[in-house]
């Protein structure tokens, strides 16, 4: 009967040890990707595939894993978010239950607080930047794997 907990207890010990890779995280690494927010029209110069290439390479991630990941940007443009190597990072696309496709329901979800009222654009970045998971749970609730 121990054994099977044991080895339950490694099964799951070995998933979460999985996303502590580089590049695995569901969030940026601050250092790496503090965000920032366009200041002037050389900030929306769009994303290259250079600047992509040197995304992968400050998280570690062997460009050939490039399908794996979208490069995001931590405050997406539409929040005013700037396309600049310290506001881009690579999303994993099949990490559960936050991903891009999570993120981008977060981003239309602000908009909307945005244009209501409910939420100053200042705000939005700011929580965006500090924990897009959070900020997630705290406008569109908790998600669970199922």
């Amino acid at each position: 009967m121990k054994i099977p907990i044991i080895s339950a207890v490694l099964l799951v010990s070995g998933c979460l040890a999985a996303n502590s890779f580089a590049g695995e995280s569901m969030l940026p690494d601050p250092k790496l990707t503090p965000g920032r927010v366009a200041r002037t029209t050389q900030d929306r110069n769009g994303v290259t595939e250079e600047m992509e290439r040197h995304v992968f390479r400050i998280y570690e991630i062997p460009w050939r894993r490039r399908a794996e990941f979208k490069i995001d940007h931590l405050i997406p443009t539409e929040l005013g978010g700037a396309d600049s190597i310290d506001n881009l990072w690579p999303q994993n696309r099949y990490t559960r239950p936050y991903n891009p496709t999570r993120k981008e329901m977060l981003t239309r979800r602000l908009m909307a607080l945005i244009t209501s009222g409910q939420l100053s654009l200042r705000q939005a970045q700011k929580e965006i930047r500090e924990d897009w998971i959070a900020c997630y749970v705290e406008h569109l609730g908790m998600l669970y794997l199922n």
